[in-house]
């Protein structure tokens, strides 16, 4: 009798996916009379290749197209570009998160690796990731904080997720005495550091697999280096990152 061996799904390190991510490559070329200094600090990134058309002033209202090779992904205004810089952060079932104008800019930029980003643009994307699962309503949701003390000032975000009805997975290093969030699951890491260099979500759709997203991101030096994505086969791959690190007993919690 022939035994057939299925192999293990691989569980890369999350500095793995950013650097499977890296390969892909966008070009964002703006249409403007001149190319803004905030558009150079926001895609200060070797990852994308940035371009500037001029645009007559009495032309139409400054823009940027997105492609990928001879693909034309989209376009968006510059102020939702510009809204991106510093978003505002929007509470979880908000119409605004909906209708923020810097989702249009992320809509166009999932997969693509940015360098030197704030915690307040990883907070607004975070924010979009809750926001789709609590709408949902169904499956799970991974999301590292580096240290599970961070969870503090979102203890009631995610305390709403749990009672919503969705699986709550928590990552980070224990510093000091975690807050509590009923019936989440915690994960630590031992006697490593990874899960303190990284912020981290996966949800997966729950009932509408097409809704499912996640966000890995590195921090270094000069701020995170990481992606944001929606693509389904890639939010597993995060997961599968996320599963090297196992739950943690309440008991051995502080």
């Amino acid at each position: 009798m022939q035994c057939t061996v299925t192999a293990e799904p691989s569980r890369p390190s999350f500095a793995d996916l950013i650097a499977d991510v890296e390969e892909r490559r966008r070009t964002i070329t703006v249409y403007a009379p001149r190319l803004p200094d905030t558009l150079l600090s926001i895609f200060d990134t070797r990852h994308v290749a940035l371009e500037h058309r001029h645009l007559p002033h009495d032309a139409s209202e400054p823009f940027l197209t997105v492609t990928e090779g001879d693909r034309y992904l989209g376009s968006v205004d510059l102020p939702a570009v510009y809204d991106f810089e510093r978003p505002e952060i929007h509470d979880v079932g908000s119409s605004d998160v909906v209708e923020a104008a810097y989702r249009k800019l992320t809509s166009l930029l999932p997969d693509t690796v940015f360098s030197s980003l704030s915690r307040r643009q990883l907070l607004a994307a975070s924010r979009e990731i809750e926001d789709r699962a609590w709408r949902v309503g169904t499956g799970r949701l991974d999301a590292g904080f580096q240290s599970l003390s961070k969870l503090r000032t979102q203890t009631d975000v995610y305390t709403a997720l749990t009672e919503r009805g969705l699986d709550v997975h928590l990552y980070g290093e224990i510093e000091g005495t975690p807050p509590m969030v009923p019936e989440a699951t915690f994960h630590t890491d031992g006697d490593g550091d990874e899960l303190g260099m990284v912020w981290f979500m996966a949800y997966d759709g729950g009932r509408t697999p097409g809704q499912a997203c996640g966000l890995v991101a590195e921090e270094r030096t000069d701020g995170f280096t990481g992606f944001w994505t929606y693509d389904p086969a890639v939010v597993k791959r995060v997961f599968a990152s996320a599963s090297r690190f196992p739950a943690t007993n309440e008991s051995e919690l502080p």
